[in-house]
């Protein structure tokens, strides 16, 4: 599976070219966004690879993001969407996916369905220039 070595989709066709993976990892952070995403996807739907959408160590909201990418589209066939569980001492989303259990929930609202807590964003150190 081509993970860290696919940033967007010129480095999808290239593999794929090179007969050098059978799947490939999409991940928002690493691909520059929705977009990239897409147009890695396409790229592997065309050459019939399947893919996993991963994440880095993004909060809920990215990950709300990703699950309902993932859900739009048959060629994504694994996910990895743990990455907000680590590395985060406190959940800063109001609403989004939640997990039950092994599972996540999606919620039924309009876009996302996740916003920031504006109390934790109250937390953050803040600058005014």
């Amino acid at each position: 599976m081509a993970d860290e070595s696919v940033f967007d989709h010129h480095d999808a066709e290239r593999l794929i070219a090179a007969n050098a993976c059978d799947y490939v990892n999409i991940k928002f952070a690493k691909s520059g966004g929705i977009l990239e995403a897409y147009r890695i996807n396409q790229v592997c739907e065309r050459h019939n690879i399947p893919c996993m959408m991963g994440g880095m160590l993004e909060s809920r909201i990215a990950l709300s993001a990703f699950a309902h990418f993932a859900l739009a589209h048959e060629n994504i066939r694994f996910y990895d969407m743990d990455t907000c569980l680590l590395g985060h001492t406190a959940d800063p989303v109001i609403g989004g996916v939640q997990y039950k259990g092994y599972f996540l929930e999606v919620p039924d609202t309009p876009g996302l369905g996740a916003d920031a807590d504006d109390a934790f964003l109250r937390g953050c150190e803040s600058v005014t220039i």
